[in-house]
């Protein structure tokens, strides 16, 4: 027999007061569940019913993938266990707001952490109860339909205790912010801000660095929160879900394991203040806004001071940068968000101003942390490690072609670079980084954006970026050293370290812009050796006088593709090219061709044009009027060509768009104000695309035909 007085008797006793929050939480659980599974399964049977997968084998891997995203990972599920921790905490705790309620409970005769443990070990409970069960039913549905295998049980269980655990976070965090506060309007306020106050000052932090800080760069080092659950949860839960596709139980481990222990003690740490609180919490606390008058005043402070600073920067953006405006909004808003907390705390108009010194100290931290940031009193812009203090360097300028791992999963180019970039020739980077601290991109002929990672001695690693400009010839000399090390290539250009991959290569083509040949996959080694011995020659100076005659595409399992520029200067390349008849000169030949259209978009016109005023360039004068009548696209006059004389004309003088913007070229030396449409005679043996009929051309600059400037000239009404 149960004695009355047993710790789970009480247990019990206390579940008879909370039985709508276990109907809420079985309810939710089972939503979250059993609803997703059948919606993902009944979605596979559908796509299986209509011949969707071609083998049963990918009908029974979708089925396992299903079960294993409706109950392993989910990444939505967050709502929900926010939901469920904040009523369940708050709930089970929500005597200590009642003044009659405390006085009755602590009349009795039972330890005070025992009737702590009680209400704590029953919210648990109803979490887990709730959750294993919906699990439970949810496993046996989908094993009876077939969707359950070994994998999908581990998943299952991985997706279990990260839930379990983010849980108990926030459940934590709940209890902690009922045992500050005395009511539940506050305490739902606390808990909020607990729970999303790292999160939103982070987000501040980083608006305010790209704002005033003008190296900032989160490419290869973001600034983000260390403890919020909530980023983690945000940022990591699908991420891993997809990662579970790959069936790699250890990869799966290795990215969880790292969260698991951090949020356990989290846990253990708010649960433990919380705790702390309980017991040193007065009884009179029942009523009030907060049970602790310091911690009011600390929250105040906290939350004002990054409160108003957000509200400045919205205005600062708002007003165009007006300085003024930004730092009178954030001080009177921290004036207004302190006299409301004042107010708040003590449920009376009259205590607007009641602290005034923590109210001083709110206004004076928001001007000095605008200081900070406005005046870079921090010294963050002014950055450059001394050289003896670096270890290597990797970096990226403008260049985010396609990486993948060994399983031919997608990485960013920032993770390429620094797994494969150590560069130790530093002095030229140093030495441009710091060039630009005084120079304003604005006023570069053709800047480029450096995003830079210092490693340095010590283990520590700084992220900063930095603007070069390619077109000055001061700048040559450094940009090769840079640009033709092979620590720089070799985390630039997968081609020259990935050796394996070019074994699995499912398709090989080459292309001028135009012309589009087929290369033997058998040669994907071969080709890429030769690529790889032109590459040692590359540098700034090749890569900035010369345009690209081509592009090489290498295709990879999982839809990866690398592109690869050829240069004429490539010979080794371009030899093998020739041996199997798939190199064709960038310049096209006229009899191939049927017809050319250009339009002339007049981006000259629409530069001057200004809102009815008089406006003129070039070749014609608008009045008011004839302004007035035409918009934007009315500028654009489009020609169409179809003598051989004038294809002799323009093909010399034309770039095709599909080899794209290059990294170290001149930006201004392709003209964006034409756009040249070929079309290809139909009884050419020229390999264009037949499927498109015709490709797209870009003029060089400077270097448009006369007789195409008269043709595409715009003329207004009455000319």
């Amino acid at each position: 027999m149960i004695s009355k007085k047993s710790f789970w008797a009480s247990c019990k006793e206390n579940n008879k007061r909370r039985i709508w929050v276990w109907i809420v939480a079985v309810l939710t659980q089972l939503m979250a569940y059993i609803g997703s599974l059948t919606v993902y399964l009944s979605r596979i049977h559908s796509r299986n019913s209509q011949g969707s997968y071609k083998t049963y084998e990918m009908y029974k891997e979708a089925m396992y993938q299903a079960a294993q995203d409706a109950l392993g990972f989910q990444d939505k599920l967050i709502y929900i266990l926010l939901f469920l921790a904040m009523i369940i905490g708050m709930q089970g705790f929500s005597y200590l707001y009642d003044r009659k309620k405390v006085d009755l409970y602590h009349s009795v005769p039972v330890d005070r952490n025992r009737r702590f443990a009680v209400v704590y070990v029953n919210g648990i409970m109803i979490y887990l109860t709730s959750a294993l069960a919906s699990l439970m039913i949810g496993t046996m549905v989908a094993a009876i339909q077939g969707a359950v295998n070994g994998y999908v049980l581990a998943m299952i269980g991985f997706g279990f205790i990260w839930q379990m655990l983010f849980f108990l976070v926030m459940y934590h965090t709940a209890i902690l912010a009922v045992m500050l506060t005395g009511n539940q309007f506050i305490g739902l306020g606390v808990a909020g801000t607990l729970v999303l106050y790292e999160l939103f000052l982070y987000v501040l932090i980083n608006t305010m660095m790209s704002v005033f800080f003008r190296t900032v760069s989160g490419f290869y080092v973001g600034h983000g929160p260390k403890l919020s659950v909530v980023e983690d949860y945000i940022d990591n839960a699908r991420y891993i879900k997809y990662t579970t596709y790959r069936g790699d139980l250890k990869e799966v481990a290795r990215l969880v394991l790292p969260y698991y222990g951090k949020w356990f003690i989290l846990a253990v740490v708010i649960l433990a203040a919380a705790w702390i609180c309980y017991r040193r919490r007065p009884s009179e606390a029942a009523g009030k806004a907060m049970a602790f008058p310091v911690i009011g005043q600390i929250l105040k402070v906290v939350t004002a001071i990054p409160i108003g600073l957000g509200i400045g920067m919205w205005v600062h953006d708002a007003a165009y940068g007006n300085t003024l405006l930004t730092v009178a909004s954030m001080i009177g808003c921290g004036v207004i968000v302190s006299a409301a907390a004042e107010v708040i705390f003590d449920f009376d108009i009259k205590s607007l101003f009641r602290h005034p010194v923590t109210s001083g100290v709110v206004v004076v931290g928001i001007i000095v942390v605008f200081l900070v940031f406005k005046l870079d009193l921090s010294g963050y812009d002014a950055y450059l490690p001394r050289a003896d203090k670096l270890d290597s360097i990797a970096l990226n300028v403008d260049y985010y072609g396609q990486f993948w791992d060994n399983e031919f999963n997608y990485i960013q180019a920032n993770t390429y670079a620094e797994e494969h970039m150590f560069i130790t020739d530093t002095e030229p980077v140093l030495a441009l980084a710091d060039k630009s601290r005084g120079e304003n991109p604005e006023d570069m002929k053709d800047p480029r954006v450096f995003n830079i990672l210092y490693r340095l001695k010590s283990g520590r690693k700084v992220g900063r970026r930095f603007w070069v400009d390619i077109a000055n010839p001061a700048n040559a000399e450094k940009l090769d050293r840079i640009v033709g090390s092979q620590e720089f290539k070799s985390g630039t250009y997968q081609i020259l370290t990935d050796q394996d991959s070019y074994d699995q290569v499912e398709s090989l083509s080459y292309c001028n812009g135009a012309a589009r040949v087929a290369l033997p996959t058998a040669d994907a080694q071969k080709l890429r050796e030769a690529y790889i011995k032109d590459m040692e020659e590359f540098d700034f100076s090749l890569a900035g006088t010369q345009y690209a005659c081509g592009q090489i595409a290498f295709q990879f399992p999982n839809w990866m593709e690398e592109r690869v520029d050829v240069y004429e200067s490539f010979e080794h390349t371009i030899a093998y090219l020739k041996s199997q008849d798939a190199y064709y000169p960038l310049q096209l030949n006229p009899e191939d061709i049927e017809s050319i259209t250009i339009t002339n978009y007049h981006n000259d016109l629409k530069e001057q044009m200004n809102g009815g005023e008089v406006w003129a360039a070039g070749y014609y004068s608008i009045r008011e009027t004839a302004a007035a009548d035409y918009s934007y696209e009315d500028l654009s006059v489009s020609q169409t060509f179809y003598e051989q004389e004038e294809f002799a004309g323009i093909v010399p003088v034309i770039y095709p768009s599909y080899l794209g913007y290059s990294t170290w070229h001149d930006a201004n030396e392709i003209d964006q104000n034409y756009d040249i449409y070929i079309t290809f005679r139909k009884d050419t043996t020229y390999p264009y695309d037949r499927g498109s009929y015709g490709v797209y051309y870009k003029f060089y600059t400077g270097q448009v035909p006369e007789f195409v400037v008269e043709a595409t000239a715009f003329k207004a009404q009455g000319e």
